[in-house]
């Protein structure tokens, strides 16, 4: 998967495709988001985008969760086995599966294995049989009786009492999640990414890299060089964006602390580099957009460092027709299928970056070499045996002059 473009998605708010399967009180597509609220995406209408995201130069589709659960969001499961009413059946997701594999698109799913829904079969029996359930060391109970309030009288991720955590630990429940897994790798999926993995059982990690050949990305947001290629192919490269946010948006580093910078990066996973998953913004963060301040030149910018350095590029749904947003709830707001919306100077630089970097193999798997030159000029080069290509970067406050070529301020140019 080094060789490919993601393309993320947040199934309830990117296409409606079936109105049929709307949930109750569904809101109008395009009104303001809240943390509550369903707006009626659904796999038939990723299905009906594809052409969209293959035009755009994305190989690969990450989904925010899909299966049974009683949020907008899904990361409080109560069904791994089924996909959610609302965004269809296990026969539309195979569907799904089918036409992005015609178009040569790769499927990676979500797996939220740390945790539950209040409704998962196993949590409800424990509410209902209490000490004598079966299932009360899949999860650790802290007091008694087991019932769902803040604090909870159990551990819950991030302390929320509908997010009970699992006991990974527990060989019955890692039996399950492996089961799980296989299942969903029988259904033609060829990725997982792994919700907050740095809070699951390491040995689960373990028996799952052993017992599967899908491609395994780990939501990590600091320090990952512990997780890959020992548990996963790549990680979420935070790392990477916080940097580039502060030459970029802050603007508060020079170009040589930039490059002191992503060689600490690059020590940490060394020929791994490549299977690092670069991103601009997620579900859990505002919107690159927003981020920049609504700064045209510096979202540009953003995506020329993200498709230049090793690793794989990926695209947050929206960003690339210039969606703004703040973190959660509003960074999740729907896709905008008005082509009259769209900002199409950042679609633009977004499609151009993906062409260059799709085209030319040096992006994949080429060596990568920074140059800093002045306060703010960075030069990134990607080579191999064959063939050499260069961006310049200008992420400063004024023009510079570099082989006889200006450089403006924010902007960029490959040579």
């Amino acid at each position: 998967m080094t060789r490919d473009i993601i393309y993320q998605i947040f199934p309830d708010r990117f296409c409606d495709g079936n109105e049929l399967n709307n949930p109750q009180n569904s809101k109008k597509w395009n009104s303001p988001v809240d943390r509550e609220c369903f707006m009626g995406g659904d796999l038939e209408g990723i299905i009906s985008k594809l052409d969209y995201i293959k035009a755009l130069g994305a190989t690969a589709i990450y989904l925010n969760p899909i299966f049974q659960s009683p949020s907008n969001h899904k990361y409080d499961t109560s069904d791994y086995f089924k996909i959610d009413d609302s965004f269809g059946t296990v026969k539309d997701f195979e569907n799904l599966v089918t036409e992005c594999h015609k178009k040569n698109i790769k499927i990676i799913i979500d797996g939220v294995f740390n945790h539950t829904s209040t409704e998962f079969f196993a949590f409800k029996d424990i509410l209902i049989n209490q000490e004598k359930s079966k299932y009360i060391n899949w999860y650790h109970i802290l007091n008694y009786p087991v019932v769902v309030t803040t604090p909870p009288p159990y551990k819950a991720c991030g302390g929320a009492s509908f997010l009970p955590k699992l006991n990974t630990k527990n060989l019955e429940v890692q039996n399950y999640i492996i089961s799980i897994v296989k299942f969903w790798e029988g259904k033609g999926i060829d990725g997982i990414r792994f919700d907050v993995p740095f809070e699951i059982e390491p040995s689960l990690l373990k028996r799952i890299r052993e017992e599967t050949k899908l491609y395994l990305i780990g939501e990590i947001w600091g320090y990952g060089g512990d997780y890959v290629p020992r548990y996963f192919d790549g990680v979420t490269n935070y790392l990477l964006r916080d940097l580039i946010k502060k030459a970029v948006v802050n603007q508060c580093i020079t170009s040589k602390m930039f490059v002191d910078e992503w060689n600490t990066i690059y020590s940490m996973y060394g020929d791994n580099i490549n299977s690092m998953v670069n991103l601009a913004g997620s579900h859990d963060t505002e919107r690159i957009y927003t981020l920049c301040q609504n700064n045209i030149n510096k979202e540009k910018i953003f995506y020329a460092f993200l498709f230049s350095l090793p690793g794989i590029p990926l695209i947050y749904y929206g960003d690339e027709i210039g969606l703004k947003g703040e973190n959660d709830p509003y960074c999740r707001g729907c896709m905008d299928w008005d082509k009259y919306n769209w900002n199409k100077e950042i679609y633009n630089n977004i499609k151009e970056l993906a062409n260059i970097n799709n085209t030319n193999e040096v992006f994949k798997d080429g060596k990568v070499k920074l140059t800093s030159l002045g306060e703010r000029v960075l030069i990134i080069t990607r080579y191999d045996n064959k063939k050499s290509i260069s961006v310049i970067i200008n992420f400063g406050f004024q023009s510079e002059i570099i082989n006889g070529s200006v450089i403006e301020p924010m902007s960029f140019k490959f040579i």
